[in-house]
């Protein structure tokens, strides 16, 4: 946002957490955050509101601006499809329009009484339209099918500390029981390191067979044949571009239980969620260990068919992601929202 011309009043760097207790220890810095955008709204002529995710600390900001009248134009929906699903009524009254990614939550969403604008997946921009989709597989096939050709693996470990943390050391053993199960056929790790995550680190982690790599993913995935990824966006980016992929995710054994509690989606990874089905393998918490992870990655090596059934279900899943321009149709709501504030609608 700031290279694209933003004033940034506020870094969220020191509190871009994930997790309950993390949540917990990041709230005086949250509070102390949203007080000073508070009073700044109040300040300035703000003609309209954009908050992005961040549920717990932008719906008091977006109470806020409703307050004041400027409207609020959400981007993007909270996911109370899959927790929380009693906070949509107070969350109606907070929200002008609601932008929507994932294809099912535009009828969620309007038929709980929100005005909501279907975006599209924003990945599309870089995974929708001229992306070369069939020729990026076809050259990923003949790699998988030779038994002789050197093989490239993803790992995608996330970019949050408490991710790293859990993950990190049960990747590295992977890595380690990969390469001994491969032993006759070259095996390089391609890790990626994220926005604000130090490749010192994880070089130290990954001291075998790998290379760090500071570069988006639309960079990297085409250069690997298949992938470990943490569950998130990550996970839909690596399935839309037709990677073979394992989903890993491990967390505390406090967040693990509140988790469980609270959250209503069968799946965890974004490709099954919006399919409905098991694209991909998912592996939790003690299921995230090496034997169940370094299995998974070979059963794709070994099992054609079953590449063939999951590009039938990522095509089928990029025809459901919507198509590119989502920033551009986005925009063009945004202005209008404008233009009804300064025409006093």
């Amino acid at each position: 946002m700031e290279a694209a011309g933003a004033e940034i009043i506020q870094s969220f760097d020191d509190v871009s957490v994930m997790g309950f207790s993390e949540a917990l220890g990041a709230l005086p810095k949250i509070l102390k955050i949203r007080k000073k955008l508070t009073s700044f709204m109040k300040a300035e002529n703000i003609d309209l509101f954009v908050p992005v995710d961040f549920p717990g600390f932008n719906g008091g900001l977006a109470d806020k601006a409703r307050k004041l009248g400027i409207p609020v134009f959400w981007l993007v929906a909270p996911q109370h499809w899959a927790w929380g699903s009693w906070r949509t009524g107070s969350f109606r009254s907070k929200v002008s329009k609601l932008g929507t990614i994932l294809p099912f939550e535009e009828e969620y969403f309007q038929s709980r009484g929100l005005d909501v604008f279907p975006m599209g997946h924003p990945l599309m921009e870089d995974y929708g339209g001229e992306f070369p989709f069939e020729k990026q597989l076809n050259h990923r096939e003949k790699i998988l099918s030779n038994r002789d050709t050197p093989l490239n693996i993803g790992i995608f470990p996330g970019s949050r500390h408490q991710e790293l943390t859990h993950l990190l050391p049960v990747l590295k053993v992977t890595c380690q029981a990969l390469i001994g199960h491969l032993e006759s056929r070259p095996v390089k790790f391609l890790v990626s390191a994220a926005p604000g995550v130090d490749p010192i680190e994880l070089a130290g982690v990954f001291s075998i067979s790998a290379e760090i790599i500071q570069a988006p993913l639309q960079e990297i995935l085409p250069k690997v044949e298949m992938a470990y990824v943490c569950s998130g966006t990550a996970s839909l980016e690596v399935a839309l571009a037709g990677v073979p992929h394992e989903v890993v995710y491990k967390t505390g054994a406090f967040n693990n239980w509140v988790g469980r509690k609270l959250i209503k989606s069968d799946h965890i990874g974004l490709s099954n969620i919006i399919l409905g089905e098991d694209l991909v393998r998912e592996h939790l918490q003690g299921d995230a260990a090496p034997l169940p992870l370094a299995r998974g990655l070979l059963r794709w090596l070994a099992r054609p068919s079953e590449r063939q059934e999951f590009y039938h279900g990522v095509r089928r899943l990029r025809k459901m992601c919507g198509t590119p321009g989502v920033w551009n149709r986005t925009a063009q709501v945004a202005l209008e929202l404008m233009g009804e504030t300064k025409a006093g609608v």
